[in-house]
């Protein structure tokens, strides 16, 4: 009895707890697995192209050398393939959307896409897989670095830091699979497909190591020029200008054309009372609703550093005209809403803050150009192995 009891003492007991750590644990390799972004998983991001990856299965070890996919009349192996579907995944997950949000969140939050389940069981669109939106992304990546392999061949292009940016990044996949907890073996398995070892992507790694060092180069000859990004913003203001204005909005009860009539007949009411700041800041109190004192503050009314983008539809186009000057003043309907608005303009400008942001697309927009040249010329054969758009 004693002896039963001490054995029992010994068996781990897993509680609701232990299967919730455990499965935070499981999370945290995975999370660990998609976060792993070195400074050389950047082509096609460069040129706005979402980029994919995966791994297709199933085949046997002695095929997997065999003719997968070709791309401009070059046969392209399983491994090589998985290789690049791999490269071209953990970019697409990693590349940021939006602030902190990056294309894997919202594959995730938005469309469905599950880390935890294979790429070709899970509808992307109709006919259509993650697997073949990853794939596709694979074929892009793909022809990108022939591109520039091709291009830094042309030019003369010499890759001194071939050795030291190849130990570099294996060492990153390395550490990158320690924090996974798993080992390195699995980790690039994991990463570039389950035929891949380090000695089989060797040969794809160094090339694509020297696609990025060239496209490197490449981005700093093809820098927007001041002039270039000055030129730019005074095609673009409307987009990057910040306006200054006050506003105030005349609810209809409904959107019955009496009730709509009545709304306006109120809106301009409110301005005809305006010729002045002042005057504005004053009607805005005076056309309150009884009870609301949020107008007793006179900056309620003040829309400022406000881009366009973010001004009401219906106002945005008056407001952003070039021929706005100060003290401008107008009713605005918007049947959608069913309001009015009364709109006195003060000003617009602009303090240079996404000078940063023009030379990046001027940048996309000119690498692009210029790497099309090559990429618009391939062809490419998938031989029925995955949907390719």
């Amino acid at each position: 009895m004693t002896d039963n009891n001490a054995a029992s003492d010994k068996e781990k007991v897993v509680t609701k707890y232990d299967r919730k750590m455990q499965k935070r644990k499981e999370e945290a390799r995975k999370e660990a697995k998609r976060r792993f972004i070195t400074k050389w998983v950047c082509i096609a991001v460069l040129a706005g192209v979402i980029l994919g990856s995966g791994t297709a299965i199933g085949l046997k070890l002695n095929s997997i050398y065999n003719d997968y996919i070709e791309v401009d009349n070059d046969k392209i192996s399983q491994i090589e393939f998985d290789f690049y579907y791999g490269i071209a995944k953990t970019n697409s997950l990693n590349t940021t959307l939006y602030g902190s949000m990056t294309y894997g969140d919202y594959y995730t939050s938005y469309m469905g896409y599950k880390t935890s389940q294979s790429d070709k069981s899970q509808e992307y669109s109709t006919d259509y897989t993650w697997y073949d939106f990853f794939a596709n992304s694979a074929v892009s990546t793909i022809k990108e670095t022939k591109a520039l392999l091709k291009d830094a061949d042309a030019n003369g292009f010499t890759y001194d830091n071939e050795d030291a940016d190849y130990d570099e990044f294996i060492g990153k996949l390395k550490d990158a699979a320690n924090k996974a907890d798993t080992s390195y073996s699995d980790y690039l398995k994991q990463m570039f497909g389950k035929r891949a070892t380090e000695k089989r992507v060797k040969e794809f790694l160094k090339d694509y190591l020297k696609s990025t060092a060239y496209q490197e180069k490449l981005t700093e000859t093809l820098a927007a020029s001041d002039s270039e990004v000055s030129a730019y913003y005074e095609d673009n203001k409307d987009t990057y200008d910040k306006f200054e204005y006050r506003m105030f909005k005349v609810k209809a009860e409904s959107s019955d054309s009496s009730d709509m009539a009545n709304a306006k007949e109120t809106a301009n009411s409110f301005a005809s009372g305006v010729s002045s700041e002042l005057d504005f800041i004053n009607q805005c109190r005076k056309f309150a609703e009884a009870g609301d004192d949020t107008y007793a503050d006179d900056a309620a009314s003040l829309v400022t550093e406000t881009k366009k983008s973010n001004i009401e539809e219906a106002c945005a186009d008056w407001i952003a005209s070039s021929d706005r000057k100060e003290g401008d003043l107008t009713v605005i309907e918007d049947d959608d809403n069913t309001c009015f608005y009364i709109v006195y303009y003060i000003s617009r400008s602009y303090d240079g803050s996404d000078d940063d942001a023009i030379k990046s697309t001027l940048l996309n927009q000119k690498y692009s150009e210029y790497i099309k040249k090559y990429t618009d010329e391939y062809s490419v054969n998938v031989k029925k192995r995955f949907s390719y758009k």
